[in-house]
């Protein structure tokens, strides 16, 4: 359960040989970082006469942000746990030709299944930049740059999860498996970026 390590543990697992915690748990903790930025600003906002015409908006900012925040924690462990289905592919024998054949089968599999989280990282991380931005020049400005930071993780954790998509699609054989997921990535990177 990465997310209930404390930062320099995590960080020390972070930088060890392990292949776990990797790329896409680092991804999921930087959408937590950039969304609980999201809710300092709201946090910093509401009860402030100066924006009391959208409190109503940046309460629902919140509430939604708090969501996303919980649900990019829970994806830095499933992230972890699928992980898993793939360590167990890579201990199956490979010598025979009929090992090798089960094996690469087990394999396409596992990586289609790597490329789930991934994409409901992209998918969340949508969300949440399209809420942060809602409130950009209707939140407090004395955290406008803290705004921007949070665009940008949240950013940054979307491209985290496309390389992690990519690496998996590069061992799949499934063109349409393949042509969905790409598709689907080019869409959401675009609309991520219009946001940005």
């Amino acid at each position: 359960m990465y997310k209930d390590d404390k930062i320099e543990d995590f960080l020390e697992k972070l930088s060890s040989s392990s292949s776990m915690p990797g790329g896409g748990v680092a991804s999921s903790l930087t959408a937590a970082s950039g969304i609980s930025l999201t809710l300092m600003v709201c946090n910093l906002t509401i009860g402030k006469e100066k924006y009391k015409e959208y409190e109503e908006l940046v309460i629902k900012v919140k509430n939604d942000a708090e969501s996303l925040k919980k649900k990019f924690l829970e994806l830095m462990d499933k992230d972890a746990e699928t992980f898993e289905i793939m360590e167990k592919v890579f201990a199956m024998p490979n010598v025979t030709e009929d090992e090798k054949k089960k094996r690469k089968e087990k394999m396409q599999e596992a990586c289609k299944v790597c490329c789930q989280v991934p994409r409901e990282m992209m998918e969340n991380v949508l969300k949440g930049l399209e809420i942060t931005s809602s409130i950009a020049g209707k939140s407090n400005q004395s955290a406008k740059s803290d705004l921007m930071v949070a665009k940008k993780l949240l950013c940054v954790s979307a491209e985290g999860a496309w390389e992690n998509i990519s690496i998996n699609l590069h061992y799949i054989d499934d063109d349409k498996f393949k042509r969905e997921y790409f598709t689907f990535c080019e869409h959401f990177l675009n609309a991520i970026k219009k946001l940005i």
